[in-house]
């Protein structure tokens, strides 16, 4: 016969087991797989969506899924910085291996909120990295970021531009001063356009309220401005936006250019651009080279590989602009 001492014993026995059994189950069924956080400063528009697609499937083609082997959790921010800090540190509470950003604005709020950390930050969706503070270090000091950028030099653009408005002359230059790329790429844009022998002129926004923009907008016409440039600036690329800019163009019969080939759909003539799925595919490959252990100093950022011309046959139909069969030719894209 078994003494009352024994009992204790044999049940702290079995709960010992039966906790055993539950963690092990629990790390079978959910293994502690390294988290990787994704900041994106807003899902509103096709290009960041198109983007996040491109890192996912970047990703998996190294070998790298979420919950086979990684723990990918995707952070919105909707467009608030506040957000991009509130989801670093929480990221970097819970250790994160490796932070990817998709935009300008969350990359440097991100660097900074981590600055006395060592995670790596992998960067998509940037326009202009020289100019908004992400060019790489150089050494002694510490490398923490690399990525692709979705940067397209104006020159490139402008070349199709001139195609598209043959006798181009004063060209009409638009963004909004909120944001480091607009501001880095619309200088870019002065810059060049100079050196192709036209006339720069200048109009910016601080925000987006319609009123502001319509005056702006209205105002460049008045300066009988031939074509209209808008450059890498995520403000006035907005549907929203863009239908207030080319409804005035539109009646003044001003061709508009941009940096995004689905903002091409809301009244714009042309865009040159990357292609942001495969330009999101980059910096998902990128990461996975991080994951793969390879030092973030041999891992150097990119330029997008893939770059795509968006023409809009119903605004060249409607406002009657003429386009060549040089420039058909050289155009992936259509909008009908």
């Amino acid at each position: 016969m078994k003494s009352w001492a024994q009992y204790p014993l044999a049940l702290a026995s079995i709960l010992l087991f039966l906790v055993g059994g539950v963690y092990l189950g629990h790390r079978l069924l959910l293994p502690d797989h390294p988290l990787i956080g994704m900041i994106v400063w807003t899902l509103d528009t096709r290009s960041f969506q198109d983007c996040l697609q491109g890192v996912i499937d970047g990703l998996r083609e190294e070998g790298y899924q979420n919950r086979l082997n990684i723990r990918l959790e995707v952070k919105n921010i909707r467009e608030e910085r506040d957000g991009a800090v509130t989801a670093a540190r929480f990221f970097q509470k819970k250790g994160a291996k490796l932070l990817i950003t998709l935009g300008t604005i969350p990359t440097v709020i991100v660097l900074e909120v981590t600055r006395d950390s060592n995670i790596p930050i992998v960067y998509a969706n940037v326009g202009a990295p020289d100019a908004t503070g992400l060019s790489r270090p150089l050494p002694p000091k510490p490398i923490r970021f690399t990525g692709t950028s979705m940067g397209v030099p104006a020159l490139e653009q402008l070349r199709f531009l001139l195609l598209a408005r043959p006798g181009l002359k004063r060209l009409g230059i638009l963004f909004c001063t909120v944001t480091p790329q607009a501001v880095a790429t619309g200088e870019e844009a002065e810059e060049v356009s100079r050196r192709l022998g036209l006339t720069p002129v200048k109009g910016t926004v601080p925000d987006d309220r319609p009123e502001i923009l319509r005056e702006t907008v209205s105002d460049l016409l008045h300066q009988h401005i031939d074509a209209l440039f808008i450059p890498s600036d995520p403000v006035l690329v907005k549907p929203n936006n863009l239908k207030i800019i080319c409804a005035a163009t539109g009646r003044a019969r001003v061709p508009v250019m941009v940096h995004s080939g689905s903002s091409v759909a809301y009244g714009p003539l042309l865009a040159y651009h990357c292609d942001f799925m495969e330009m999101g595919r980059q910096a998902g490959r990128q990461a996975a080279r991080l994951l793969q252990g390879v030092p973030l100093e041999q891992v150097p950022p990119e330029v997008p590989n893939t770059k795509t011309l968006t023409i809009n046959l119903k605004v060249a139909e409607e406002q009657n602009f003429p386009l060549s069969r040089r420039l058909l030719s050289q155009a992936q894209q259509f909008y009908q």
